[in-house]
């Protein structure tokens, strides 16, 4: 043990590119295939996913959809704050 603190992204990260290291080391060609499909699996999923992403929920994939300023309920009064920001390209 390092004595670090690993996060679930990097145990990730790590265990892919031991996943190719020991896939270019197979005899087998299938079994080099599977390996290195599941360590593209593995990469895939961590090039889609936050940092903050927790381990077990599904991917969420984004369609490119953002509020306009007509989709955000305005408040008035003392009431006048959101929690909703509208993001400008």
């Amino acid at each position: 043990m390092t004595g670090a603190y690993d996060t679930g992204m990097d145990l990730l990260t790590e265990s892919a590119t031991e996943l190719d290291r020991v896939a270019g080391a197979c005899e087998s060609p299938e079994d080099a295939a599977r390996l290195s499909a599941l360590a593209e699996r593995i990469n895939s999923y961590l090039a889609k996913s936050r940092p903050t992403t927790t381990l077990g929920m599904p991917q969420i994939v984004s369609d490119e959809a953002r509020l306009t300023d007509a989709d955000v309920i305005h408040r008035t009064g003392e009431f006048n704050k959101s929690h909703i920001r509208v993001l400008t390209d």
